[in-house]
């Protein structure tokens, strides 16, 4: 019983840990993404939209997550966008945006 506790207990920590690092990876990709195309991102943070096991390219399984986050061209107006990795790697990005509408 007890090494089945401590069994859970790491497999939390370790679930933990990845999450953190795979935020901060989704924060990383997104404020890139704002930097490259001249928008600002808001509240310079991302959030968790959808985790789930999924195949990589290579077909191993990881722990897919979709994260969202707000970014705006003019200041005043918000726009979503995503972020969709696996562990550490970009599967998809997407933001609301139209090319008429972006800072020159």
């Amino acid at each position: 019983m007890e090494i089945l506790f401590i069994f859970l207990l790491f497999a939390t920590l370790a679930f933990w840990w990845y999450s953190t690092v795979s935020r901060e990876t989704a924060i990383r990709f997104a404020r890139e993404a704002c930097n490259r195309i001249g928008v600002q991102l808001l509240d310079e943070t991302v959030s968790l939209n959808k985790l789930r096991l999924q195949r990589t390219n290579r077909g191993h399984m990881g722990i897919a997550r979709w994260y969202t986050f707000e970014f705006s061209a003019s200041g005043i107006d918000r726009r979503s966008g995503s972020v969709n990795l696996i562990g550490d790697k970009l599967l998809d990005m997407h933001l609301d945006v139209d090319v008429e509408e972006l800072p020159r």
